[in-house]
């Protein structure tokens, strides 16, 4: 009898715990609403925001980021001298997860450039931020007519030492992975996750307003942050595979890193990146971690600028 209903009170708090992960996804949706158009790729419909006019310029967000990480001053910045289009990558924002659990960079790619041709885009300046860099770099060494110039922000451009962090690992497993997320959306609250969002900007503070415009709890909703962690796992031998591409790159490439960058190291990506394509140019952000697509808004400017002259000069 005692068996029967400790399983009886097992199941009553996992079905209440789905409840509650579900309501934290619904409220998260019903309070960050998709602002942009979608475009259907091979069945995917894919949530991106095109603004402006001009030469393109695509942006491609990080692990766990979506559109919003580049509306909040990015795309309106861009915008009066480019066709700016910032997409969310499968499994974030408004973009589905694909039928693939753990979406590869050449899955990614694929549906960028079919996004970007139905859209009549046929050549690009690129813009990657964090895992958004790798996802540049496929392009830029898989689909070469359309990558014209790269601008890396903190880029995963390497292979690195060792392995991810071990809560990526552990929520990119099949079972285990959904289940702790949704134990932590269940009975987690809003502050909990907003300060753990904000150690990105880490040792300065996040943008005033960034955290209430990009919609923190979007990132952790529990589909959706395994999906982030099952392509964080799968990342590495990809990086691997491509980075013996780079030498074969001869399009403009300014990288931008932060010096106190602990998520992607500098001295395990940017500085090796150059080692092997010296004729990129690195600014390195003194006193900056990873939140360089916020926070280091002139050299982010410069950088596309400086792609442009290149360009214009050849």
């Amino acid at each position: 009898m005692l068996w029967f209903t400790l399983g009886g009170v097992m199941v009553c708090l996992a079905c209440l715990t789905v409840y509650r992960a579900r309501k934290f996804t619904e409220k998260a949706e019903r309070d960050t609403p998709p602002i942009g158009q979608f475009i259907d790729v091979e069945g995917t419909p894919v949530h991106y925001v095109k603004q402006g006019s001009g030469p393109a310029l695509v942006m491609l967000h990080g692990a766990g980021g979506h559109v919003k990480d580049f509306t909040f001053d990015n795309v309106a910045r861009f915008a009066k001298d480019f066709t700016v289009i910032a997409f969310d990558r499968p499994g974030h924002g408004y973009t589905p997860i694909l039928e693939n659990p753990g979406a590869s960079l050449a899955q990614q790619a694929h549906l960028i450039e079919q996004a970007l041709d139905k859209l009549g885009i046929q050549n690009a300046i690129i813009m990657g931020f964090s895992y958004g860099g790798s996802l540049a770099l496929h392009l830029a060494t898989h689909y070469k007519e359309l990558t014209k110039g790269l601008v890396l922000i903190s880029a995963v451009s390497m292979p690195w030492p060792g392995n991810i962090h071990l809560n990526y690992r552990i929520m990119s497993k099949p079972v285990i992975g959904p289940a702790l997320m949704a134990v932590s959306t269940a009975y987690f609250g809003d502050a909990f996750f907003r300060a753990n969002y904000a150690t990105v900007f880490d040792p300065r503070n996040a943008p005033n307003g960034y955290l209430d415009h990009v919609g923190v709890n979007m990132s952790v909703r529990f589909k959706f942050f395994v999906e982030n962690a099952r392509q964080l796992n799968n990342l590495r031998p990809q990086v691997v595979e491509q980075s013996n591409l780079y030498s074969k790159m001869d399009i403009p490439i300014e990288l931008i890193h932060g010096d106190l960058d602990t998520s992607v190291p500098v001295q395990f990506h940017a500085k090796e990146f150059l080692k092997i394509v010296p004729h990129a140019n690195l600014v390195v952000v003194e006193n900056m971690g990873h939140g360089t697509h916020q926070l280091a808004i002139p050299q982010i400017e410069a950088a596309v600028y400086a792609v442009v002259d290149r360009l214009n000069n050849t």
